[in-house]
């Protein structure tokens, strides 16, 4: 018996070996049905995928034969992939190199064998496709053609694998990032609320004082406007903070404090508010309110906050000079209430209306529009949660000849665990 002597580029070739990390895996369809072919094919009772490694030569796929492997000093294979094209023995018995091998004069009684050498990505012989028969044998052309196309075939199942347990990885590499990033944005965001509800107390008692200033009589001008300002900035950051922590958390709905109010009086409220902040701008402030039912089950609260913030948003983009904001309330059909806020400020491209109530959404996702950044982005955020909490609608749309208009709809009298006890 003639012991095969190593591949010439052995070293390289043990490592190609490896980087395919298939060694004593499990059985796999794609290579058993070309093992199963070649069998049928080349009429032999024996075919298998061999992988001949250090010391041995394993069977990734076998037909016709229990043991998962041999000894690589016994391996016909050993001797197939010193060659490039099929290596065949038709009578191991009057072959010098086998005729004394364990695995001729005993189990699994080789006495034909054809191999045809399979490479990896670095084009070095893994292994062999091949068949044995426990009889001399020869193949025809056909035969000879078949299990050279099967071999390419087995290649081709090697690279594709290897393409798999490439992309798992780098999934599984991603999977990690993103729980890295999830995690790191979790903890960003706790931080931001524990800083955001600490801002609350000292802004409402900034607030609180504010207004109490305001009312005491014969303060000169100069106080009084510093005193304005002063609440004007704390009531924008305030509203900022409720907005950023009520805009988050999409998975749950915000808590609802619902009761019946009348809405001729919120929105009369909501006005004058609103026309205080205006005495000494040059823009234009309408009301159009035709209620037929003005009597609401709602969180009057957190309306009020929802039409606070839409008509901020369409002051801080109208114009300075003629143009005018205008909020509209209206029963369009019995049980529903419509409020719009219409604005002669710029457009918003149909393109990023649909990422317009997005909290977490960079700026780039509104192409042609600064309407919806920073503080802007969590009001809308925040306006769109507290209407969807109440079974309403928001959307936007165009105001004709210019501008837009935010339109929000609210049944009147809504049902639901939500507003259970109101």
């Amino acid at each position: 018996m003639k012991v095969a002597p190593p591949h010439p580029q052995e070293e390289a070739r043990l490592a190609a070996l490896d980087t395919l990390e298939i060694l004593d895996t499990l059985p796999e369809a794609g290579f058993d049905e070309l093992t199963r072919l070649a069998s049928q094919l080349c009429g032999t009772p024996i075919a298998l995928v061999s992988l001949v490694d250090h010391y041995r030569q394993w069977f990734k796929s076998r037909v016709g034969l229990d043991t998962p492997e041999t000894p690589r000093e016994l391996a016909f294979c050993a001797h197939a992939i010193l060659g490039e094209q099929l290596f065949v023995v038709e009578d191991a018995h009057n072959d010098e190199r086998f005729h004394d091998n364990p695995l001729v004069t005993g189990g699994p009684h080789v006495r034909f064998y054809a191999g045809i050498p399979i490479k990896g990505a670095s084009g070095l012989n893994m292994g062999t496709l091949c068949v044995i028969d426990h009889q001399p044998r020869h193949l025809t052309p056909d035969q000879v053609h078949a299990l050279s196309v099967l071999g390419h075939q087995v290649e081709a199942q090697l690279q594709l694998r290897l393409r798999v347990r490439e992309l798992e990885r780098r999934e599984a590499e991603l999977r990690s990032q993103r729980d890295t990033l999830a995690n790191i944005q979790r903890q960003k965001d706790e931080l931001i609320h524990k800083v955001m509800r600490d801002f609350r107390a000292p802004l409402s008692s900034i607030l609180t004082n504010a207004a109490f200033t305001l009312y005491r009589p014969h303060l000169p001008e100069e106080v009084l406007r510093a005193t304005r300002d002063i609440r004007d900035a704390a009531d924008g950051l305030h509203r900022t903070v409720s907005n950023l922590l009520d805009a988050s958390g999409d998975e749950e709905a915000l808590p609802l404090n619902a009761t019946p109010f009348d809405a001729h009086l919120l929105l009369s409220e909501v006005a004058r508010d609103f026309q205080q902040r205006l005495v000494s701008s040059p823009r234009r402030f309408t009301q159009a309110v035709k209620l037929v039912e003005p009597l609401l089950t709602a969180d009057r609260e957190l309306l009020r906050r929802v039409l606070v913030n839409l008509l901020d948003n369409s002051f801080q983009y109208t114009a300075i000079g003629s143009s005018r904001v205008t909020l509209e309330a209206s029963n369009p059909e019995p049980g529903l209430l419509e409020l719009r806020v219409r604005d002669e400020g710029p457009a918003i491209p149909p393109a990023a209306r649909a990422h317009l109530f997005d909290a977490h959404l960079p700026d780039a996702h509104t192409p042609g529009t600064g309407r919806a950044e920073g503080g802007n982005r969590l009001a809308l955020a925040f306006c769109r949660r507290a209407v969807q909490a109440h079974g309403g609608w928001l959307w936007v749309e165009d105001n004709h000849p210019k501008g837009v208009a935010f339109c929000l709809r609210l049944p009147v009298r809504p049902h639901g665990p939500l507003f259970s006890g109101s």
